[in-house]
């Protein structure tokens, strides 16, 4: 179906409108592209005053705001973590040197060390640095007892004893 589009007079497809309950055909009569012209004059003009409102609705709602923020920022970052682990455990899921599989102990390992360093210097969520990055290499999974032994004593009771 198609409609003429109020501001610029031209005939548009029906999903160029956006939508708006309660009309007939349930769309706007001013298509998406002119709705979206007049929105970023209207911000142009009125900028002060919307970020303003903007900066006092957060205060007197930061009660609901700061919760959500860091559901989602901890969702994301739970995400991105456990593709880590998928990836550079290529799928398996489990510590590189002695199997363990329980998602919770297992850790990012830097293979050639350095890891604090690197975590310093980046001053980002090591996960979501990997996965942005298309996971390069020098990075390894294993679980939290195998990566202390390492980094406190040069090598692993599960290498040494097999």
């Amino acid at each position: 179906m198609r409609m003429i589009c109020n501001k610029c007079k031209e005939e548009k497809d029906i999903g160029e409108f956006p939508t708006r309950k309660g009309t007939k055909l349930g769309v706007r009569k001013t298509c998406k592209e002119c709705t979206n012209k007049r929105m970023r004059e209207y911000y142009k003009s009125n900028q002060e005053e919307i970020t303003d409102y903007q900066r006092k609705w957060y205060c007197n709602h930061s009660d609901v705001v700061i919760p959500r923020k860091v559901y989602g920022n901890l969702k994301r970052r739970r995400q991105a973590r456990l593709d880590c682990i998928n990836h550079y455990s290529s799928g398996e899921n489990c510590c590189d040197c002695c199997g363990e599989k329980h998602i919770e102990f297992l850790c990012i390992d830097h293979i050639d060390g350095g890891g604090n360093r690197e975590r310093k210097k980046l001053k980002v969520y090591l996960p979501l640095y990997l996965k942005s990055h298309n996971y390069p290499e020098g990075y390894r999974i294993l679980c939290h007892n195998c990566n202390m032994s390492i980094g406190f004593y040069g090598y692993c009771p599960h290498k040494v004893n097999k």
